[in-house]
């Protein structure tokens, strides 16, 4: 019987590290899908900007997916816009942004 008991108690000490091994992993899985969430959404909004041209490039803001977003544009030089995109997403319970610029020349 004391046999039993100690190995009980060796194995519940080997398996409590596993299962909270377990349950951090489980939590940094969400905090990755919830990141590339953004980055698609960003993206997304990104090439939709570029996609109208320099001449049609405007400001934007919206939601997707319960996911802020916010595109500006602007002319930081002659025949040159910047587009900046800013996503706000949830990470684990609290905000966090992801930005993404890239320029648009006048063809």
């Amino acid at each position: 019987l004391v046999e039993v008991l100690v190995v009980m108690v060796i194995l519940s000490i080997g398996i409590l590290p596993l299962a909270l091994v377990q349950a951090r992993a489980r939590a940094e899985v969400q905090e990755a899908d919830n990141y590339t969430r953004a980055v698609t959404i960003a993206q997304r909004q990104m090439e939709m900007v570029k996609g109208l041209g320099y001449a049609a490039a405007v400001s934007d803001t919206g939601m997707t997916d319960g996911v802020t977003w916010r595109t500006t544009v602007t002319d930081p030089d002659m025949g040159l816009r910047q587009i900046d995109v800013e996503v706000i997403f949830n990470q684990g319970g609290e905000p966090d942004t992801l930005a993404m610029t890239s320029l648009l020349s006048m063809r």
